[in-house]
């Protein structure tokens, strides 16, 4: 076993947004501690900070509760660090006050007999430093030093919190700003093709005003409102525009289909013509025309908006196809009105033709042969 160590408490470590190395033995154990600002968000320079921790010596053995030879070591970035920390033996100590980024106990100073209960109080105020770039900062840290003073791998308590760079929160509105005024330019586009574009309106005004209210809010709270809801709502509301753009391209193709399936039907239904090659190219070509448009649907269902257009104006252009050819054979063959359709009775149109010829002729020739028997 490791001379010295931490044995951390996981629950506490998740409240309190605490890091813990890979590895930790057993003569430390934290058991209270709280962080003010209490949540996870982010720091922005010049913000007031309390840190609390207060871990137990628990000692292993007959090392007593601290190893002699080693230190405990607590460190802050904090600015103006105001330090107020207490050894407590048996919960009797004395408060001891340090402006120090280091509180740096000596082994001596907290090795007792394990049957004593030992336990160091950390009370720790300081501001949030100014940074180059938006990084972590290490609000509080506590580490075991060995005798040479090097860090016993994997014990280590780390606090830290995301300080944001000003700087970069200026950069982050400036290209919040143009991507709305990109997004405005491509709703007024998409609107003059007359594509359903309400909930990106919505979204953008949204957008929008979050980028209003960065401007008077802290660094942090702007970073927040630029940062995961201003850009969320963005990249939501250009989704929207490519989806309804997609949409708009699917119910126009689907139009031009069901007229030419509209034709076929008229075509077999009304003018017996299922045999005809024609209506069998017409057939084939809108069945080409269904298949581009189901795969366009399938592509935007699965967000891949870019190859749902390709596939719907490729359905456009094949449905286009197939209602030139129903419309030329439409004019070839005429509405019919009140006459019987004969396209494609071929030789029996020519036989009762010949029947009525001859029928005719036949009734010319026995009037006349009557007609003379009368005469005598």
């Amino acid at each position: 076993m490791k001379r010295g160590g931490f044995t951390l408490i996981l629950s506490l470590m998740l409240a309190l947004c605490l890091v813990q190395g890979a590895a930790a033995a057993d003569f430390v154990e934290v058991i209270g501690g709280d962080v003010d600002p209490a949540s996870g968000g982010d720091l922005a320079p010049g913000e007031q900070v309390i840190v609390h921790v207060v871990v137990k010596l628990t000692g292993s053995g007959d090392k007593g509760t601290f190893n002699i030879n080693e230190e405990l070591e607590a460190y802050t970035e904090l600015d103006d660090p105001e330090w107020d920390y207490t050894v407590k033996v048996n919960k009797q100590g004395i408060p001891k006050q340090t402006s120090s980024r280091y509180v740096r106990l000596l082994g001596w100073d907290i090795s007792y007999p394990d049957e004593n209960d030992v336990t160091v109080d950390y009370a720790l105020a300081g501001k949030v430093p100014a940074v180059s770039q938006t990084s972590k900062t290490a609000l509080f840290r506590l580490r075991q030093l060995d005798e040479d003073g090097k860090v016993w791998a994997g014990n280590e308590l780390l606090i830290e919190r995301t300080v944001i760079n000003p700087g970069d929160v200026d950069k982050i509105r400036d290209l919040r700003e143009e991507q709305i005024n990109e997004l405005r330019t491509s709703i007024d586009e998409y609107t003059a093709l007359d594509v359903n574009v309400a909930q990106a309106e919505q979204l953008y005004q949204q957008a929008d005003q979050k980028v209003d209210q960065s401007k008077t809010a802290s660094y942090s709270q702007a970073n927040v409102l630029l940062g995961g809801e201003a850009g969320t709502l963005i990249e939501q509301a250009e989704a929207s525009l490519e989806d309804a753009y997609a949409s708009k391209l699917i119910d126009s193709a689907q139009v031009t289909i069901d007229q030419v399936n509209g034709d076929v039907s008229y075509f077999i239904n009304n003018r017996s013509m299922s045999g005809d090659t024609r209506v069998t190219a017409i057939q084939n070509k809108v069945s080409l025309a269904e298949t581009k448009m189901s795969q366009a649907k399938d592509f935007r269902d699965n967000k891949d908006y870019y190859q749902s257009r390709l596939n719907a104006n490729e359905a456009q252009l094949t449905a286009n196809e197939a209602l030139a050819m129903s419309t030329e054979v439409r004019e070839d063959i005429g509405e019919g009105g009140l006459l019987p359709d004969f396209s494609g009775l071929g030789t029996y149109v020519i036989i009762l033709v010949v029947v009525v010829i001859i029928a005719g002729v036949g009734f010319v020739i026995y009037r006349r042969y009557n007609k003379w028997d009368e005469l005598g």
